[in-house]
């Protein structure tokens, strides 16, 4: 038999009523704790996500074994620099004041996939601008220049980087200010590039001291995961 109190108001008040508030307020302070703990999971599951991009975007390419050799030359001379380098002849660009092939080989690509986007810059200038694109070859074939708004991350992350950023117009369009050239991102391999270096811009006797090779490792979305220097020879 449940005997009944008497509540503040006189009225009776059953003891199995008490003992029901006491439950629901435990599972309030359960399941508040609960969330408490899922919060701090969630939290703690996004920094780490967080820590190990900021660590990607820094030291992604430290493990690749990259390297480039550079020949500066002439729009006359620039159908035998191809030959040279083992691709078909073909014509200058006509905005070029100067035209460089370059021969690029790597190993050691992490989780291969997506694709390696190399743009040429000018470092006499602060920031370093790019050049223009004309062609890559791989063994896949040949590929224009490409670009896109994905890339806009690299001017986020990489100062040296700073002028690959769109230039925004106040009507609302922007204007791409660099090109890049695609190669597959394969465990290792090897390609030709072509860039020029436009009208007014002084021509350079120094490549390999004036000039800046970047390598971006773009995956299968075309979202970019890093960008390093590449020294050139």
């Amino acid at each position: 038999m449940t005997r009944a109190r008497r509540s503040t108001y006189g009225g009776p008040v059953s003891e199995k009523a008490g003992v029901s508030r006491d439950g629901r307020r435990r599972a309030l302070l359960v399941g508040l704790a609960a969330l408490v703990v899922v919060a701090l999971l969630v939290g703690a599951a996004a920094w780490t996500r967080d820590r190990e991009r900021d660590d990607e975007w820094a030291h992604g390419g430290d493990g690749v074994t990259v390297s480039a050799q550079i020949e500066a030359t002439t729009s006359a001379g620039y159908p035998d620099a191809l030959a040279a380098a083992g691709v078909p002849a073909e014509p200058a660009d006509s905005r070029a004041r100067q035209s460089f092939v370059l021969q690029v080989s790597w190993s050691g690509t992490p989780d291969p996939d997506g694709s390696y986007v190399f743009v040429l810059l000018d470092q006499r200038l602060s920031p370093p601008k790019p050049l223009g694109a004309i062609a890559s070859w791989d063994a896949d074939g040949a590929s224009g220049p490409s670009w896109a708004g994905s890339y806009g991350a690299l001017a986020e992350h990489y100062p040296w980087l700073a002028r690959t950023a769109a230039r925004h117009h106040p009507d609302g369009s922007y204007t791409d200010t660099a090109e890049g050239l695609l190669l597959s991102a394969t465990a290792e391999g090897e390609g030709v590039l072509a860039f020029f270096l436009p009208r007014p811009e002084l021509a350079t006797d120094r490549p390999e001291d004036d000039l800046l090779l970047a390598m971006v490792r773009t995956d299968d979305d075309g979202e970019v995961r890093w960008a390093r220097r590449v020294p050139l020879t």
